[in-house]
This record gives C-alpha cells, structure tokens and sequence, in this order.
C-alpha cells in the first residue's frame, strides 16, 4: 500500500539522535516522515562523549561543530589514583579508517541541534505528544497519542523512544544483561577555573576512573563545565559518590571553586530487545539496545543504527515493500557485531582483570594496541581488526537474561 494524503509514510517516536537521524536521512530523500516526541526542548540527558565512528553521519546530516555544543576529544585515558597509573588511547592511533577525534557534547544542545536539522531536511516535528499505543496491521501503522482521540496511520515506524522501549515495553521483548553496571550517579560542575582547564589539556580526554566500587568518569563540556559521575554493580547512593570519586585528587582539583550543580541518578540499565524489527517496524537507539556507557557507545551506537534502518527502509518505501518481514535482517546483523563488541569488552572489564592487564599495561605491543584504540573509537564493523575478533570469540560471561 502506498500513503495517502492521510497516511504518513513514516512516523518516528522520539527526536533524540536515533530518531532526529532516522528523520533527517528520509526526509532528505523526499518522504513524509513525522517525528512524536514526548519532551520539550532542551532537555537534561546524560551521555556526552561521541566516538570518532558517529562523525560521518553528523556530516551527512548537516550538523557543524558549534562551540558552545562541541568540545574537541582526542581519546580516552584510563586512571586508577590509588595506584598511580594513567594510560591515555589516543584516536589517531586507531587502525585507518575511522576519523581521528570525537566530540564531548552539551546534550541538551546537541540533540537540540540534530533535531532541527532533520528539521531542515523535512522532517515534521511535534514536541509535547505521547505515544500511547501501536498497532501494526498487514498494510499500515496505527498510532494512538495520549489526548488525542484521533489515530495516526503510517506506511512505517520507527521506535526511537529511548529507555522509554516502546515497543519493546508493548511486546515484551527486553532482556537484561547481567553483571553489567546497575546504577549510575552523576553531576555536573560549572565555572571550572583556567588551572583545571590548564590540566584537562588541550586533547580534552574522558578520563575513565578505575575504581573499586565499579568506574567513574570525568568529562570536560562547552563553558567551562565538568560532567563526573560514577557507575556501580551493587547498590550505591549519593554518598558514594561523594565519598568515592568526588574525594580524590582529580575532582577536587578540577572543580575548585566551581559550582556543583544537581546529582542525579539512574538504575536498572544494559539490555537488548530482541524484537528490534518486523513487518513495518524497526527501532533504533536506546530502543534497540543500551550498554553500560563505560565505553560511551550509546550515542554512536544510536547514530549508525538509525542511519542504517534509514539506508534500508528508503528504497523499500521506493518499491513498496516495506512490510516486508525480514527488510531490517541486514541491518539488525551489522548492529549485532556493534553490540556483541561492546557486551564483549563489557563484559571483561567488569568481571575479569581486563581493566588493568589491558587499559593500564604497556605489554601488549603496537598492532594490539591500535586494535584497542578501533574499538574505543566505536569502528566495529571492520573485519581486520585481531582484537575485536578476540573479543567476539571468547566466551562471554556476561549474559542477557532468558
């Protein structure tokens, strides 16, 4: 069935960056695509540092590095401060291929800023709505929208709802992983003086803290602020993050003088749905899939999935096959690598000595060390890359719940 003028041919739930993506990328190829976003813009989100392998879509989309969204990265540095020990991962060591840098971003201007370029590119975007429903029939979508009592019909649709997992929620279909982190507390400092900025270094690296209770990390944003938090596999509150990472010598360096603003919290997060595509659906994002952020994958993660599901489903709304069953079986396998890599390196970070024989020692050699350096950058759809390959293989002792 094609749309007619009273069938959209495809509605997207959620403008976050899979969402304003998936949007960008079919507008621009001509069709009527409506976005339903339940928030208003700007809004808080955590996850702020990019990887090198989101860049290329944020140029296909139009979006320029402004600088009071966009802070320069040029890797990762791993501290454990009881030990002394520092490690920095430079991308521009990676294998080629992949750009050299990434981003640090302010997301609540970040997704602001891909919004309005899916925007620019055509797409419809109306904040304020919540999906309350979705029923996929043989020839179309029905969308129902809390106080509206009016359905909404599409030829497609595309589940960019984040950890909101709508139809994920609707069937079912999520499946935790275990042993990964559980909670999150984190908060943001603001007015770092020129000392802390002096340190912080013109590389701006994320600086992944190796702690006992689990791993904090400390990111530098636009305007001067610092974004530090904490992740755990056991119950942690508030205090521990004051008494952990807030205590030690980095922090209370940086944040001198500075103004500490709210301390928020997150539980309950790392699962997949297993349901992630059929006949006229498929989700992107956080929908799809969320890792523990220690290898600060969503965002990346978010952008090449949602390019993908685009790139796929614009020729079959071309030829009108897009109820096809198995039209995302590609893409769903191209994001699986990406997820089982991550889950991989997940996985051994937390549960084995991995952190430390890997992040922290200089042992391994060149050729393994650019292969880590790949994988941190986010390129993980290559397939001459030792590391990942040895990541794929081995068994994993994280695992989703059944």
């Amino acid at each position: 069935m094609r749309g007619g003028p009273d069938v959209i041919d495809v509605i997207v739930v959620g403008a976050g960056p899979a969402g304003s993506t998936a949007a960008g990328l079919l507008a621009q190829r001509g069709y009527r695509v409506l976005v339903l976003e339940r928030e208003r813009f700007p809004r808080f989100h955590i996850g702020e540092s990019l990887l090198p392998a989101g860049l290329p879509v944020l140029g296909r989309l139009g979006v320029e590095p402004f600088g009071d969204t966009f802070v320069f990265k040029r890797g990762a540095e791993f501290v454990d401060e009881a030990e002394g020990l520092t490690r920095g991962f430079a991308f521009e060591d990676a294998l080629p291929g992949c750009p050299r840098h990434a981003w640090h971003v302010e997301r609540s201007l970040f997704d602001a800023r891909l919004r309005d370029a899916a925007a620019a590119c055509g797409a419809e975007i109306r904040h304020g709505e919540t999906v309350t429903d979705v029923r996929i029939d043989e020839d179309r979508v029905r969308v129902r929208l809390e106080g509206r009592p009016q359905s909404l019909w599409a030829r497609y649709l595309i589940d960019a709802s984040g950890q909101s997992r709508l139809l994920a929620r609707q069937t079912g279909s999520v499946r935790p992983y275990k042993h990964f982190g559980s909670v999150a507390i984190f908060t943001h400092y603001a007015g770092l003086g020129d000392e802390a900025l002096e340190e912080l270094g013109p590389g701006n690296e994320i600086r992944i803290m190796l702690r006992p209770e689990g791993w904090g990390w400390i990111i530098p944003l636009p305007s001067r602020r610092l974004s530090v938090g904490i992740v755990s596999q056991r119950p942690l509150d508030r205090a521990g993050l004051e008494q952990g990472l807030l205590a030690g010598g980095l922090v209370r360096r940086w944040t001198a003088g500075a103004e500490r603003l709210e301390t928020r919290v997150i539980q309950n997060f790392s699962y997949r749905n297993v349901e992630s595509a059929g006949p006229r659906f498929a989700a992107a994002g956080d929908a799809a899939c969320f890792l523990d952020p220690v290898f600060s994958s969503g965002v990346t993660l978010a952008l090449r999935g949602a390019e993908r599901v685009a790139d796929v489903l614009a020729p079959a709304l071309e030829a009108g096959t897009e109820a096809a069953p198995r039209l995302q079986e590609g893409q769903q396998a191209y994001m699986d690598r990406a997820y089982r890599t991550f889950a991989a390196l997940i996985d051994r970070f937390y549960n084995t000595r991995f952190a430390t024989t890997v992040f922290l020692s200089q042992a391994e050699g060149l050729p393994m060390y650019r292969g880590v350096v790949s994988v941190l950058a986010g390129d993980v759809w290559r397939v001459d890359n030792p590391f990942q390959e040895s990541l794929l293989a081995a068994r994993p002792r994280a695992t989703l719940e059944q």
